[in-house]
Parts: C-alpha cells; sequence; structure tokens
C-alpha cells in the first residue's frame, strides 16, 4: 500500500475540519429551526426570522460538508483535487466578502470569517501542490 503524500495529507486533515464543522452546523441549524416557535423573541415574526437564519446556517453547513466530503475523497483520488480546489476558493471570497461586511456594519467578531478562510486557502495550497506533485491538470 503506497503511503500518502504530505500535501495530500494536509489535504485530508484540512477537509476533515471542514466535515466536522459542517455536521456542527446542520446540527445547530435543526436546533434552532425546531427550537425557535418555543422561544419567546419579544419581536414580530422572531419565529420565521430565527427559522430563515436557521436554513441559512443548514446550507452553509451542508457547502462545508460537501467541501469537507470532496476532500478527503480528493486526497486518495486525485482528479478531484482541482473541484476541492474550487470550493476551497468560493469558501475564501465568501468569508472574506463577510469580513468586509462585518466592517462596513459597524464591527462585530471577525475572527470566525478570517479562520475559515485562512483554513480554506491553506486548502487551495496543498491542494495545489499535491497537484502538482501528481501531475494533475
Amino acid at each position: 500500500m503506497a503511503s500518502q503524500s504530505k500535501e495530500c495529507a494536509i489535504v485530508k486533515g484540512i477537509s476533515i475540519f471542514f466535515l466536522v464543522f459542517g455536521i456542527a452546523a446542520i446540527a445547530v441549524a435543526a436546533l434552532m429551526f425546531f427550537g425557535a416557535p418555543h422561544v419567546d423573541l419579544n419581536m414580530e415574526d422572531g419565529t420565521q426570522i430565527a427559522q430563515l437564519y436557521a436554513a441559512i446556517m443548514a446550507l452553509i453547513g451542508l457547502f462545508e460538508f460537501v467541501t469537507g466530503f470532496v476532500g478527503i475523497r480528493a486526497a486518495k483520488k486525485h482528479s478531484l483535487l482541482k473541484p476541492y480546489v474550487y470550493l476551497c476558493a468560493f469558501m475564501v471570497v465568501v468569508n472574506l466578502a463577510e469580513t468586509g461586511h462585518t466592517f462596513m456594519n459597524g464591527g462585530g467578531s471577525v475572527y470566525m470569517y478570517l479562520v475559515y478562510a485562512a483554513t480554506a486557502f491553506a486548502g487551495i495550497v496543498f491542494a495545489s501542490r499535491a497537484m502538482k506533485n501528481e501531475g494533475v491538470n
């Protein structure tokens, strides 16, 4: 059995990060969606707003899960490295846009967005190196 390259092992580790956080986001979104009717939010249409945010969070978690799953597969099947790079690039763009949006609206915590952007960028770098080493176009 051939051993994995260092770059592929790092891609797999980054992908496990995305997979775990994707599952966690989906679980929290489900709790938020189904728990919203039972919480007094003291605002008009608060339940619907909370459920909307839960649906958005579920979509984000699903995207993270898919990115992690593709990355884990790409670590072994090198033809999937290019789609993985595209998925990570999309994550970098979205998280940097959210960082800018947060700054433009007067503040808030941006550390989460920066961590995701940095992790996805590392995924791009190591997947690109693995593609170069494996000769994938």
